[in-house]
């Protein structure tokens, strides 16, 4: 008698996995704007950014914000996961772009984590120097480092959805002119360096987020290998 237990199907698990890229967009959103909502320009004045960051409030705030951006990066691996799972289920046996899709997202998200982490603890610093000292010049220095590190990660995030898309693409499983969207998204992914174009890249997260989670309702169990038209 075989007693030994069959393997359970991800896929109910990679469905909901799914909705963590929507997670991720609107927690993203929410702590950037607790992190720079009401923090003067780097450009202020030396007197008017230390009168703000002397404020252990301010500082929480930021904190908060740390918390929550970084909490939707979480989420947004989760999203990743299930996107990859559903590439290579279309893909097939190659894996060319599955690969290109998990690696660009992880290279994303890692400079995502990264670019919150340098601001929030430079930001935050006064904290832990000589009589709660608030440097301007740093804080200029974590704003312009932290967004180009995030900026950086459009290469990631513009590998992730062309591949993404690609695949989705030659499996039929979109229409052409939604495969070719995709590619134009992840082509302005790459100049992330210009803030509006990275809505861009959150809009492309959304959407797929919200179809991969509809779709996986209609998918039966058991027949993941089949392309669904």
């Amino acid at each position: 008698m075989n007693t030994m237990a069959s393997p359970r199907s991800s896929a109910g698990l990679a469905r909901w996995a799914s909705l963590g890229g929507i997670l991720y967009v609107v927690l993203f959103v929410v702590g950037t704007i607790l992190l720079y909502s009401g923090a003067p320009d780097s450009s202020s004045s030396p007197a008017k950014i230390i009168a703000y960051y002397s404020k252990s409030s301010h500082r929480d705030r930021i904190s908060i914000g740390w918390i929550v951006a970084g909490l939707g990066v979480f989420f947004f691996l989760w999203f990743l996961s299930s996107l990859r799972r559903t590439v290579r289920r279309h893909e097939g046996e190659d894996g060319f772009l599955t690969a290109l899709t998990t690696i660009g997202g992880a290279v994303y998200a890692t400079l995502a984590f990264g670019a919150i982490a340098i601001n929030t603890g430079i930001r935050t610093m006064s904290d832990d120097t000589y009589h709660h000292t608030v440097y301007p010049g740093l804080i200029h220095a974590a704003d312009d480092a932290s967004y180009i590190m995030h900026a950086t990660g459009g290469a990631g995030a513009s590998a992730m959805i062309i591949a993404a898309s690609l695949a989705f693409m030659r499996s039929g499983v979109i229409r052409p002119w939604a495969g070719w969207l995709g590619i134009v998204a992840g082509i302005l992914a790459l100049a992330s360096i210009l803030f509006f174009t990275q809505a861009a890249i959150g809009l492309w997260i959304l959407i797929v987020s919200g179809l991969l989670f509809a779709r996986g309702a209609r998918d039966a169990p058991g027949q993941t290998g089949a392309v669904p038209r």
